[in-house]
């Protein structure tokens, strides 16, 4: 599927959603409280409340801003799982904002006292379920994509018994760290102008942003270690015994991630702070560990090193 019609999957429901949002509220606008209920407890009572004005551009601008963000992430996505996912997820992110914050304007219209709004919890139910098919639909019409090219095998840079050998490098995402400040910025905003959710949600993105957003890759004799440079943890290791062989490859963030930061996908994790040069550790269990990082040939070609050196040692 072409990057357009991926990008196009994905703002529709954005734009269906964020349409329907703003007609609502707009032809119910004189029938609503000057405040209106915008947060529930477990129980269903209204906690947390919003001028009928900031609740119109908050939940416009806050659609319309992730559909945006949505779509310019699938639309410059390979052709991959990454462009997939991407564009899956957008589709039912929208629906299951788009959902809560229509209902939200519902019950409220005609409302004397704000405080008095109830939403049921059944439909938490319903906006899940909602988000989840309108994601698998998405998922199946963008479709699987064509499958990577294996990478070839770095060399193995050879180690005699007892040398001690050690490589490491530090590399920073620009992406992660503007993320964060702009999280920090919408949070800050958010706790000023809206409910305290609406603040302190990117604020925790920001800082998870900016614990992630440089690293620091070292391979030794004890295999492979990435480490934040901010704080001791979390880090991920692999260690030496778990070790088949290591790659230098070329990835992209989006196209085969998905993103950035910790990501996930079936039997490969990897720590993507850029696109481009990466690390690839294969493990004996046939799963992938990727690290974006310079010199990775090297980095590769001593992991390979000391898995060879450490297979004469057993055998």
């Amino acid at each position: 599927m072409t990057a357009v019609r991926r990008g196009v999957l994905t703002a529709v429901p954005f734009g269906i959603a964020c349409a329907a949002y703003l007609v609502v509220f707009l032809t119910r606008y004189d029938r609503l409280p000057a405040r209106i209920a915008t947060h529930f407890s477990a129980d269903g009572g209204a906690d947390d409340f919003m001028s009928r004005a900031v609740a119109l551009w908050f939940g416009g601008g806050l659609l319309a801003g992730l559909g945006l963000l949505f779509t310019i992430l699938t639309v410059v996505s390979r052709n991959g799982a990454g462009a997939r996912l991407t564009a899956a997820v957008g589709a039912g992110t929208a629906v299951t904002l788009g959902y809560p914050l229509i209902v939200t304007v519902l019950v409220n219209t005609d409302v004397r006292n704000p405080a008095e709004v109830r939403l049921p919890m059944w439909h938490l139910a319903v906006l899940l379920l909602a988000g989840a098919a309108v994601g698998t639909v998405v998922w199946w019409l963008v479709g699987a994509g064509p499958r990577p090219v294996p990478a070839s095998s770095a060399p193995s840079l050879p180690l005699a018994d007892g040398e001690a050998a050690a490589w490491s490098r530090t590399v920073t995402s620009r992406v992660l760290l503007s993320a964060a400040g702009a999280l920090a910025l919408g949070g800050v905003s958010g706790l000023v102008t809206g409910p305290v959710w609406a603040g302190v949600l990117p604020l925790v993105l920001a800082v998870t942003c900016v614990v992630f957003a440089s690293v620091r890759v070292t391979v030794d004799r004890r295999g492979l270690t990435v480490a934040s440079t901010v704080l001791p943890g979390p880090r991920m290791t692999v260690p030496l015994a778990r070790i088949a062989g290591a790659d230098s490859v070329r990835v992209d963030a989006v196209g085969d991630f998905g993103g950035w930061g910790y990501r996930i996908r079936p039997n490969r994790r990897g720590l993507v702070l850029r696109s481009g040069e990466a690390l690839a550790v294969r493990t004996a269990v046939g799963r992938d560990y990727v690290v974006t990082v310079d010199d990775s040939t090297t980095g590769a070609a001593l992991l390979n090193g000391l898995v060879d050196r450490d297979a004469r040692g057993r055998g």
